[in-house]
């Protein structure tokens, strides 16, 4: 072959290299954090296949999964045969992410197919589905179609025997403007039979504003964002469902217990260092006003009321690959005025701050890491001051309020292919996330705490068993040992009668409290959970759900023992 040929060939592969870069990098939106390829990219990272990949703040964006990916088939050599088809999936759905290109996609409308059975025959195929797509140079669209078909059932202690059912349908609008600004909007709405009791069991469905209203029998939920991303910095301004923390099981620092928040964020990245910001938007704790109208005092009528409060934050994370991960966060909750900018700011001290407002809000700190010293292993841990009193450090002085979580996980243990397996242990001590200066600076939203969901008072054990059968077919198994030490009240006044710091939205009372604190002190509580959960993908975007839930419930005040089981089914087609 002539030099000539050989410069030729060179250049048109660096053109090719150039043109599918560009595309990779030209998907702006995030992935949202229920997304299954991150529990697969977590499992490649602790693995040891998969480097610079962290998991403490998510969603990433379409472009940092596509990243990953492409890394991950580099590597394909050290990967299980289940795992390289999971991976080969993935390339199917994040294909115009990572190639430009949409030969894998099937596409209702506007489709080239000419007929309703080769139209059908492709939406029961193994493509990427969409009821709509266009892409080119400058934009591109995607628009999904969800429909999901759920029933669930609930016997024991609690409810009784008690079913419910509920058919949920939405559509998903995404895509990325001149390679930087990316948009999404996700909508659905359910309309439920049977018992909506049963339906506030489940975490997500009860932060719906709807279900708690006696004469509807529906509820929604909506997610968008706008989106500013270049190769280091992005912006991003909407709402959609944020995870901040290391842990296996629930995040200390922001969780899914809340209901989903509008916020405003920044990221820079280069390399190694990450810095983050984020201002989010919260609610206080409800309650209803009554007023009459001056022209007619007769005439009563009521008014929601929630304070205005908010969240604000900045992380600073460093990462060595191959030995560790480790994040500096601050945090600080404020309410009852305007969005202050102080708090606004993205290079600011946030304590500091704070004290220079006149020291009205809650300001927190936390520490985590995560080691990667070897292969196969994660050891990760985390620790969140909320208040600190140094000359009373190590003391049970009620002036240090501190929650901390350490665990690991395992890849394939004892040589079991396509296994994890995570343990994980959280202590949250008395009085943390609670806030005595401010009727609504508790770190909460609505009344629902915004970290781990034991509360204050209370640790946990957790356990995490995960089991790739194939690429169509996941499982897990999970099992948690909570204990609780509540606060004591009068059960036919509702009076507190003693507080042990076991709630967050009941600070303590100086001179009324003790100035001790007693870990699990006042009413201890265990609760056992045990949870299975299996999903099997029946073809590409079509999935069936099965899930179990057990929770056994000790009261030792009261000398009770309930237990509860929760049943469900679901299948959801997202096209």
């Amino acid at each position: 072959m002539s030099r000539a040929n050989v410069s030729v060939r060179l250049c048109g592969l660096i053109m090719i290299y150039l043109f599918v870069s560009a595309h990779a990098r030209a998907q702006t939106e995030t992935v949202p954090v229920s997304h299954p390829a991150y529990r697969f990219l977590k499992r490649m990272e602790v693995k040891g296949v998969l480097e610079r990949y962290n998991d403490a703040m998510v969603p990433l964006s379409r472009r940092s999964i596509a990243d990953f990916l492409t890394k991950l088939r580099e590597r394909g050599g050290e990967l299980t045969q289940v795992e390289r088809d999971i991976l080969r999936d993935f390339f199917v759905e994040f294909e115009y992410d990572i190639t430009g290109q949409t030969q894998n996609h099937h596409v209702l409308i506007g489709s080239s197919e000419s007929g309703v059975g080769e139209n059908l025959e492709d939406f029961f195929s193994e493509k990427e589905k969409f009821l709509y797509v266009y892409a080119d140079t400058n934009l591109s669209l995607f628009v999904d179609g969800l429909l999901t078909w759920d029933a669930r059932r609930s016997t024991g202690d609690a409810l009784g025997s008690a079913n419910a059912t509920f058919i949920q349908f939405g559509g998903r609008i995404r895509g990325t403007v001149s390679n930087h600004f990316g948009y999404f909007l996700q909508a659905t709405n359910a309309q439920f039979y049977g018992s909506r009791d049963v339906l506030r069991r489940d975490n997500l469905i009860s932060q719906a504003y709807t279900l708690n209203i006696l004469d509807a029998q529906n509820f929604d939920f909506v997610e968008g964002y706008a989106r500013y991303d270049t190769d280091i910095l992005s912006m991003q301004v909407g709402r959609e469902r944020m995870l901040w923390g290391n842990g296996f099981g629930d995040k200390l620092i922001l969780s899914d217990n809340v209901r989903v928040f509008d916020f405003i964020r920044g990221d820079a990245q280069y390399k190694s260092v990450k810095y983050s910001f984020v201002h989010a938007w919260l609610l206080g704790k409800g309650s209803t006003q009554k007023f009459s109208l001056p022209s007619d005092t007769s005439f009563k009528f009521s008014e929601p009321v929630n304070a205005d409060k908010y969240f604000a934050a900045h992380r600073l994370e460093l990462s060595f690959p191959e030995l560790f991960d480790v994040g500096f966060q601050e945090m600080v909750i404020y309410s009852n005025r305007s969005p202050d900018l102080a708090y606004l700011n993205p290079f600011t001290l946030l304590e500091s701050a704070q004290r220079s407002r006149e020291e009205r809000d809650n300001v927190l700190w936390a520490l985590d890491i995560q080691g990667h010293f070897v292969r196969g292993l994660e050891i990760q841990g985390s620790i969140l001051f909320d208040d600190i009193n140094f000359p009373k450090w190590g003391t049970n002085a009620v002036q240090n309020k501190y929650a901390f979580q350490v665990g690991g996980m395992l890849t394939d243990p004892a040589g079991l292919s396509n296994v994890s397996l995570a343990v994980e242990y959280t202590r949250i001590e008395p009085y943390t996330f609670s806030h005595d200066r401010s009727r609504d600076n508790d770190y909460g939203s609505l009344g629902r705490i915004l970290g781990h969901h034991i509360g204050s008072n209370a640790d946990s054990w957790f356990f995490r068993l995960d089991y790739f059968f194939s690429r169509k077919l996941f499982t897990t198994l999970r099992f948690e040992l909570q204990r609780e030490g509540n606060n004591i009240y009068d059960a036919a006044t509702d009076t507190l009668i003693s507080n042990v710091g076991g709630d967050f939205l009941q600070p303590h009372r100086s001179g009324r409290d003790s100035d001790t604190k007693e870990f699990l002190g006042g009413n201890l509580v265990k609760t056992y959970r045990v949870q299975a959960f299996v999903t099997y993908e029946i073809v590409n975007e079509i999935f069936f759900d099965l899930r179990y839930e057990m929770r056994r419930r000790t009261d030792s005040l009261a000398g009770t023992r309930t237990t509860d089981h929760d049943y469900g089914l679901a299948l959801r087609i997202d096209f």
